[in-house]
Formats: C-alpha cells, structure tokens, sequence
C-alpha cells in the first residue's frame, strides 16, 4: 500500500491494438486480429487467418463427434461452409512487434485484395462460435483510417521499420505508434502470371487450364473460333488489369494531403503515375518557358478585340488571355490581329504586354503597377515634408532648436485644423489649456496634504538625469512650501 500523502505514479498506456479498430464498423481491406499468443509469428498468424477462406469443395467439414452427451454444448469451430473469402485473396500479414525489445504486442493485421473479400472473411469469422489462432481465441474487426501513415524521407534509423503498400514503391508507410513496427509477410502480391498462357505474360485462370487440358488428351478441337475466345478472353483480362485499384480509405487519405502539400495532381495510390506527378529534385537548372504576347483587351471596357468577346470584371480578362485556347489559337490569326489592332485604335486604348498560361515562378518580372499605370493613369502624388539639409548654415538650426517642439497629439490636432490658443470643439469653447500631469506620492489618497510632489514630466526628466542640482533645488522649494505654511 503506498504512503499516505505520497502520489502515485500515473499507469503508463498499453496500446493492445483496441484503439486501432473502426468505431463505426466501416469496411476496409486490413483486419485487426487481437488477443494473439505472444508465441504467435508471422507464419502462424498468416495460417490463422487463412481460416476464413472459404472452403472449397474437396475440402469436407469436419464430423461432430457423436460420443459427446446429448446435454453438453459443442461450438463450432469450422463456421459456415457457405461463407469466406476466395482463396488467394490474402495479400500480406502485418505482426505488431516492439521497437527495441522486438516482442509482439499480441495483435496485428491482415490485408486482402479487397474491401470485399475483407467483407467475406469477417462474415465467415462471424459464423464462429469460437475463432481460435494458436489455440487462443483472438477478435476480428476493421480499421480505421489514420493507422499507417506515409512517411516521407525516413532517417536511416527508422526506415528498416516502414513498407510499402502493395503496387506502389513511391510511398512508404509506418505504423502510427512511434514505439512500436509492423513486421510484414507478404502472402501473395496478386493473380500468378503463367509463361504457358500464349507467352505474354497474361493471367491465366482456371478455365484457361482447363481448356489447354482438354486440347492435349484430344476433347477439345483447336481451331479459329477457339483461338478468336482465347483472344477474347484475354482481351477481357486486359481491361481488368487495366482498371483503377482500389486503394484503402487511409491511404487514399495521406496520398491526398500529400498531393495538396505539394502542389501536385491528387492521384490513387495504386496508380503507378503517381510517382510520376512528385516532382524530383535533381539539381540541374530546369528550363523555362517565357511567352509574352501584346494584349488586345480593353480593361475599361471589359472585353477582348481579339475573341470579340465580352467580361464582366478585369479579373475575368486577364484569366480569359492567360488561359483560354480560343484566345492562343487566335494570337496565330494574322486576320484577327490586324482587326483587334484596329479597333484599339480607334477606342484609343494604348498597347501593353499580357503573359500567357507558360509563365512560371521563375520567368521574368511582370510589373503589375506599370500595367495598372497604364490601363487607369498615374495616381494622386503626396507630397511628404522633406529632410533637414546637412548643408543649412548652423544659425538655423540654433532658431529651430529653439522654438517649442509640438507634442503627437498637438499634431494630430493641426492636421484636423486646430491652431494653438484655441478652444476644442466644433466652435473653440473647449478648453485651451491641457491637462496638467501631476505626480503623487504612492499610497496617498486624493485632497491629501503634501502628497503632490510635481509635475510628472518633470519629475520623470530629473530621474533620468539624475542631476544633483535638480534634486537641490526641489528641496529648497520643499522647505519654502513648508516655511509657508507654518508662517
């Protein structure tokens, strides 16, 4: 027991992978398994979780023992014979295992081919009534999103604790738990590839085998219309393969994000032109593509003599010649031009420079004020007071040190067109004179007597100073006051 008044230590936080299961139920690829033996490797967990295919027809269901007594409840262990996912769908496995000590942490994951087949593998998982990996019975359930994160240039220490999702190497993933890894076994990396199957590297499924079985023992004939359905079929396989994967919802997620991050086009992860879109940094100067063409577009008006075309703001005008086709392709048009060229003559609109849509960051300067100059006129000019000469002869500047310097707020008054001896206010019966600051001694009430002890601006100057003479002559006047007082 501890001491009485003695705090104790808060628990520290076990990740046993509940966190990790969807909240909702929302279906994705991976399954989290938890409960797992801290015996269990990969291999096992990915014999585990071959469980929940479905079971084909050589394989029989194993017979119920009928010695047990009619009273006692048997549960099922082989589930529903009707239910699973197909076989080979099992992409990898993924084992949680410790950073440092590399034990397990008694969950991971599995990942299938598709959301689907993840559907049917926890259908037949809940046709159990007991699910067991090892002997132990372990739970099934979906992730969520946000698990596995991408990382972007690991350090060397951390990279041998990331992989990479399945038909994409651009990206590379960590388990969201920095103390922790996820150790992979990949089961299959998707449909084999057989050299038998016209020797182009086509899919060749179960029909095809069969087909070329039945050719060789003589039952099929081969001919044109055979070899016009294989063609077919393999046509077929071809637009599948073809398709866009279907990516998990997490990844899609960060492959997002990345893509705003980085200015590029937001592509699916299983899509190999995604490393593509991430720009390299190679070191090498880039070249660049300046075009610059004279505008034919009228801002007052809002329209371009060009196109003959007509905007509601400048904004849509220079959007319209930077970036519209029928305006490029016009710039071509000799005919056009001399017409566009005409008209602006004649609304008297002066010629100035507009940049097409090949511009880039790193092109020339466009000087914008220059353009607007141009387009509405030069501005209002203000006219700043200028600074004190060096070369004024040094009588002048004995004069000026002389007069009184006016404070902010006397200045803010003038230019309001307040002149000094007036009154404040609309008609000048304000007061005249400001507000006198004076200062107190500290904790003295208001009316109290010899609490004042001068003017603060003073009193402020001569503690900044802090000359003798000024403090000799506010003790004078001190004991003159006091004099006083008693006379």
């Amino acid at each position: 027991m501890a001491a009485f008044g003695v705090p104790q230590a808060k628990p520290k936080y076990v990740n046993n992978g509940d966190s990790d299961a969807s909240p909702n139920g929302t279906p994705s690829q991976f399954l989290l398994f938890r409960g797992l033996e801290p015996t269990v490797t990969e291999d096992l967990l990915a014999k585990g979780v071959a469980k929940l295919y479905k079971p084909s027809a050589r394989q029989s269901p194993t017979p119920t023992n009928p010695s047990k007594k009619g009273n006692a409840k048997v549960f099922s262990t082989t589930g529903d014979s009707n239910l699973g996912a197909k076989e080979g769908t099992l992409r990898r496995v993924l084992l949680i295992r410790d950073r440092r000590s590399n034990e397990s942490w008694r969950y991971g994951f599995a990942e299938f081919a598709s959301i689907d087949d993840a559907q049917a593998a926890l259908t037949r998982y809940n046709s159990f009534d007991k699910f067991t990996i090892s002997s132990k019975l372990v739970t099934a359930d979906y992730v969520h999103a946000g698990i596995f994160v991408p990382l972007f240039n690991p350090a060397e220490n951390i990279e041998r604790f990331t992989f990479y999702p399945l038909g994409n190497t651009a990206t590379k993933l960590v388990y969201w738990d920095e103390e922790a890894w996820a150790s992979e076994l990949i089961i299959s990396k998707g449909p084999l590839i057989s050299d038998e199957a016209g020797g182009d590297g086509q899919v060749r499924s179960t029909a095809d085998e069969a087909a070329a079985a039945a050719e060789k023992e003589g039952l099929v004939k081969s001919g044109k219309e055979t070899d016009a359905k294989a063609k077919k079929r393999k046509a077929e396989i071809k637009d599948v393969a073809r398709q866009k994967k279907t990516v998990p919802a997490h990844l899609q997620f960060w492959s997002n994000r990345h893509a705003e991050l980085h200015g590029v086009k937001p592509a699916s992860i299983g899509d190999e032109s995604m490393a593509q879109d991430i720009p390299e940094d190679t070191g090498a100067p880039t070249a660049t593509k300046n075009t610059s063409a004279q505008s034919y577009a009228n801002l007052t008006s809002k329209c371009c003599y060009l196109c003959s075309r007509q905007f509601k703001t400048e904004a849509e005008v220079n959007k319209h010649e930077r970036l519209s086709d029928l305006h490029r392709n016009n710039l071509s048009n000799q005919d056009l031009i001399t017409k566009a060229q005409a008209k602006m003559t004649k609304a008297g609109v002066m010629p100035r420079t507009s940049f097409t849509a090949s511009d880039d960051a790193s092109s020339e300067y466009r000087d914008r004020a220059r353009e607007r100059r141009q387009a509405f006129g030069a501005s209002k000019k203000i006219s700043l007071p200028m600074k004190k000469s060096a070369s004024k002869p040094e009588a002048d500047e004995t004069d000026d040190s002389n007069g009184p310097v006016p404070s902010k707020g006397a200045s803010l008054l003038g230019k309001m067109g307040w002149s000094a001896g007036e009154g404040l206010g609309a008609q000048g019966t304000g007061m005249t004179v400001p507000i006198a600051t004076d200062m107190y001694a500290q904790g003295v009430g208001l009316g109290a007597q010899g609490g004042k002890i001068g003017d603060a601006a003073g009193e402020a100057e001569r503690n900044t100073k802090g000359n003798y003479s000024d403090f000799l002559e506010m003790t004078k006047d001190k004991a003159k006051e006091r004099f006083e007082k008693m006379a």
